[in-house]
């Protein structure tokens, strides 16, 4: 008998429809990528691909950028 496999969803953003932060935390997760792949870069003897994918690293820790929609008065989407 085969053992089951429960998945339990992840819970979401009600304003975005997004995973809740604190449980997919993505741009922890591509930083820590980013991190490893300059390494493998350096150790292949490309520092300018290193240095770029460090900036990504940097970018990664800071906050995620805000984007506002608001609907004009038609009520057609405007962002900024």
């Amino acid at each position: 008998m085969a053992a089951q496999t429960t998945i339990k969803p992840r819970s979401v953003s009600s304003r975005r429809g997004r995973p809740a932060s604190c449980e997919y935390p993505a741009r922890e997760y591509i930083g820590s990528m980013a991190a490893e792949l300059a390494q493998m870069a350096r150790w292949d003897g490309d520092e300018d691909l290193g240095r770029l994918l460090d900036a990504a690293v940097a970018r990664a820790g800071e906050p995620a950028p805000v984007l506002v929609v608001a609907l004009g008065s038609s009520g057609q989407r405007r962002s900024s």
